[in-house]
């Protein structure tokens, strides 16, 4: 805005240039000029005053132009009598304003600050907002120029001063006339041209330069002196520059069609040391003297381009491999002539596990080496960007380059990738298309495919890829209504846990359940990640921990009623859930609310959940166990550090994955990884859960083995509430 305002105020100022060039008096002052003036500065009033003695009472002033916005209801200041503005004992504020005027300075207000006669004369008038600057002809004042805004709480900003400044010597210098008819005086123009910011440089029809201001020498890096009289295509054109301004001027003086008169460009200049640098240019034309002159207003904008391409750096590159990012490599497929034939992109899926796990420093050198990768076998045509964390897409432009890419890439990726002395094992996802088409649609079912790729496999798009993803984010709006409404749709059931030496009851998992209208029951592993993918897992979260508990602590009521130890409820918390700034002041107020002791809830995490935010997840659990709940790890062995994580972790109890239960009657390597676990989880004081018991031949091994805890299909499925709460005491038979 603060461009567009100094633009708007060098136009204005080559309008005053021109029309006091032409008319040679104050008659330039016209009305529509003065509309024009009050237009660039949102003013309601431009005014004109000029002083003389007052018949022995000092000086006063008489307003000889005054024009005010139509449909302003005030009087024109050109009618009526002004007070004298030093006569003895007369307002003190107008003999101060008065000195000071003689001394060629401006004098701003609002007439809400005046007082007295001032006040009453400025509010009859209906003035504001007001400058004045005073018109000094060969160093004596003249009169003074005056604006007025209707805004109370304007500010006069710097480039608002100088334009009035400029116009105040424009004026002085026409009523300083010499005897050359059309020409401005050589101190008025020499004053506004020295206090302008810009360069200004005049030509003459021949395109020979006829002035060159301070600022013009500042930038260009010439003297007045040398320039003056010299060709513009000499001194400040470049070299490639030169014919096309040559046309266009010619184009200009025999037609007048002109592509840059009056408008504002950005061109390129030629500084004294041969440099060249970007610039800005407004052109006005005037006449004087029977010449044809233009005059030209020129900012460097070195800083603002050098800017501009920084900021375009951040927004089309990726700033840690230095390849495009997804709007960049969109950008240049767009700017080729021919539409793309192909697209791999690659996925990295154990990023962010390495990221969490061992630092940015094991991360960043196997980014970079995969970009260095995919650069080295990048087909001839093809152009290559990171569009995401974890992505790279590749997109061809040679038939059939897409999927030989594809195919290469995975036996590649089937060795490790060394990078400063340590080797990369990457578990990665390709999709490719293989066909012409937008790159936007290109990318977007490469990356659908590779979503759904196995590890270390590559898959190409088909058609039905993206009905699954349609209906998947047909479920996800779904289950987003559901969470956001809290309908009967969504409910929990609940799992019995068993002693494993008794059979006795001692608690359930609780288990979200989701019943769609549209498409029936839906599995908790297709509708928990979408809700973490959704972005709405803690709100889904929090009313499982609010039903879970308000359940059990019903449960619990009836138990004591009838003499019974209390069961426990296990809830499972999301990578989410975990991070949670308000979860454990959540769980605190639902506990409390509900009656239900501490001790009754343990809360389980998978240790994917855990490793996304290590450090805040230990602190979640170590808060959670100071509030009197347990921790349990779920799913144990089947992630990626478990051994590594678990002495760190402040864990109470460690659930065993039920795929190793499962196996563990016929096959003994299993049963013997079970041994292990169990034995490893007492060493640490952790009690054991065992999943997937099924049969009695292994709750009778898990027995032997001294496991404490079972829960499985044997003892019963997940079922509503109000089943769980009628079972019997025992599940299982005891021999």
């Amino acid at each position: 805005m603060a461009d567009e305002a100094e633009q708007s105020g060098l136009r204005i100022l080559g309008d005053v240039l021109s029309a006091a060039h032409s008319a040679g008096d104050l008659s330039c002052l016209s009305p529509d000029l003065l509309a024009r003036i009050a237009d660039a500065f949102h003013l309601q009033r431009v005014s004109l005053f000029q002083v003389h003695e007052a018949e022995g009472r000092g000086i006063a002033a008489t307003c000889v132009i005054d024009w005010r916005r139509p449909g302003l209801a005030f009087p024109a200041m050109t009618e009526g009598s002004h007070p004298p503005l030093t006569a003895a004992g007369g307002d003190p504020l107008l003999a101060q304003w008065a000195a000071r005027r003689r001394r060629g300075e401006t004098i701003i207000g609002r007439t809400r600050d005046l007082t007295g006669y001032l006040y009453g004369f400025f509010s009859h008038y209906g003035v504001v907002t007001f400058l004045t600057e005073p018109v000094m002809v060969h160093g004596r004042w003249w009169g003074h120029f005056c604006v007025d805004t209707p805004d109370a709480e304007h500010e006069w900003t710097a480039v608002e001063r100088q334009a009035f400044k400029c116009i105040a010597a424009v004026l002085a210098g026409l009523l300083a006339r010499s005897g050359t008819e059309g020409l401005v005086s050589e101190a008025a123009r020499r004053a506004m041209l020295d206090t302008s910011i810009d360069a200004v440089i005049v030509a003459d029809e021949a395109g020979a330069i006829v002035e060159f201001n301070h600022a013009a020498e500042a930038i260009f890096g010439h003297t007045r002196e040398a320039v003056i009289g010299r060709p513009m295509t000499e001194t400040i054109i470049p070299a490639h520059y030169i014919d096309r301004h040559r046309q266009g001027f010619m184009r200009h003086l025999a037609t007048g069609e002109n592509h840059i008169m009056r408008r504002l460009v950005e061109v390129e200049a030629l500084r004294a040391d041969g440099s060249v640098f970007p610039a800005e240019l407004t052109v006005n034309e005037h006449r004087a003297g029977g010449r044809r002159l233009f005059s030209a207003f020129v900012r460097d904008i070195s800083d603002r381009i050098t800017s501009r391409r920084a900021l375009e750096r951040l927004a089309f590159t990726d700033m840690h491999t230095g390849l495009s990012n997804r709007t960049g490599l969109l950008r240049l497929c767009t700017g080729r002539p021919t539409r793309p034939s192909g697209a791999v992109v690659l996925m990295l899926r154990d990023l962010g596990v390495v990221k969490t796990s061992f630092g940015d420093d094991w991360a960043e050198p196997m980014i970079v080496e995969t970009a260095n990768l995919l650069s080295r076998m990048l087909p001839q045509e093809a152009c290559l960007g990171r569009t995401g964390e974890s992505e790279f897409t590749v997109v061809t432009w040679q038939p059939g380059a897409a999927a030989e890419l594809a195919e290469t890439l995975i036996g590649r990726l089937r060795s490790a990738i060394e990078s400063g002395g340590r080797r990369f094992y990457l578990r990665v996802g390709l999709g490719v298309v293989e066909r012409p088409g937008d790159a936007t649609y290109l990318l977007r079912d490469a990356e659908m495919a590779a979503r759904d790729c196995r590890d270390g496999h590559l898959l190409h798009f088909a058609e039905h890829m993206r009905a699954q993803h349609q209906q998947r984010l047909e479920l996800e709006m779904a289950l987003r209504d559901v969470i956001q409404r809290r309908t009967s749709a969504l409910l929990l059931h609940y799992q019995p846990v068993v002693s494993a030496r008794t059979g006795g009851l001692v608690g359930f998992e609780a288990l979200v359940r989701w019943y769609s209208e549209t498409h029936g029951p839906v599995s908790p592993a297709l509708f928990v990640p979408l809700a973490e993918a959704g972005g709405f897992a803690e709100r889904l979260g929090a009313w499982v921990i609010e039903t879970a508990i308000s359940a059990c602590a019903g449960w619990n009521v009836r138990r004591r009623a009838h003499g019974l130890a209390p069961w426990h409820i296990a809830i499972n918390l999301s990578a989410t859930e975990v991070v949670a700034p308000d979860l454990i002041e959540r769980v605190r107020q639902t506990m409390a609310f509900h009656g239900l002791p501490p001790q009754c809830v343990c809360f389980e995490l998978t240790e994917s959940a855990i490793l996304n935010q290590p450090e805040i997840a230990i602190e979640t659990l170590s808060r959670l166990r100071a509030l009197g709940c347990t921790t349990a790890i779920d799913d144990f062995g089947t992630g990626y550090s478990s051994l590594s994580y678990l002495q760190r972790l402040p864990m109470d109890v460690l659930k065993i994955d039920r795929s190793f239960v499962l196996d563990m009657v016929d096959n003994s390597r299993s049963r013997e990884i079970v041994r292990v676990m169990i034995e490893m989880a007492h060493g640490l004081g952790m009690s054991v859960v065992a999943e997937g018991v099924e049969t009695t031949g292994a709750l009778q091994i898990l027995r032997q083995m001294g496991c404490d805890r079972a829960q499985g299909f044997l003892f019963g499925r997940a079922m509503p509430g109000d089943v769980a709460g009628t079972l019997p005491e025992t599940l299982a038979p005891t021999g």
